[in-house]
């Protein structure tokens, strides 16, 4: 589960929108892993996992988020940062929520990036405030707001 799962809870909990997991790493380099529509509006996820604060982020990824967002689009950044306890850390799991535009920024420094966050959920998905989600989602202007600074 490189994603940490996030592809199969969000279909899960939102599952009104129209998802289309997407495979294409052989096709486009960059594209998002999930793909969805409800009311007419679209959206791209791309979904990571880790268990401490770095991220792996292709440049073909960077540069993707960048340009949807240049032209308008929706494009978010979700990380579920999941660990086990351990003999020096305790257990984790929570979501954290990007716009598109804030990947170059995640990408150099992970989770510890200034980049303000969407919205943080912690503990169990179950109890994730997943109408709190979908709004970000389909309502946000961050991306679209944006969409100057990342030219």
């Amino acid at each position: 589960m490189i994603d940490g799962g996030l592809s199969q809870l969000i279909q899960r909990y939102l599952p009104h929108f129209d998802w289309q997991r997407i495979e294409s790493s052989a096709i486009a380099s960059g594209v998002p892993d999930l793909n969805g529509c409800y009311n007419g509006v679209e959206v791209w996820l791309e979904l990571k996992q880790t268990g401490a604060w770095a991220l792996d982020i292709r440049p073909a990824q960077i540069g993707w988020a960048e340009k949807r967002v240049r032209h308008g689009g929706r494009v978010f950044m979700a990380v579920r940062r999941h660990c086990f306890a351990g003999p020096r850390k305790p257990a984790v799991d929570e979501l954290h929520l990007f716009g598109g535009h804030q990947v170059r920024d995640l990408s150099a420094w992970g989770l510890k990036s200034d980049a303000p966050r969407l919205g943080i959920w912690i503990g169990r998905p179950a109890n994730w405030n997943w109408k709190e989600i979908e709004t970000i989602l389909l309502k946000c202007k961050c991306c679209l707001e944006s969409a100057d600074s990342v030219a």
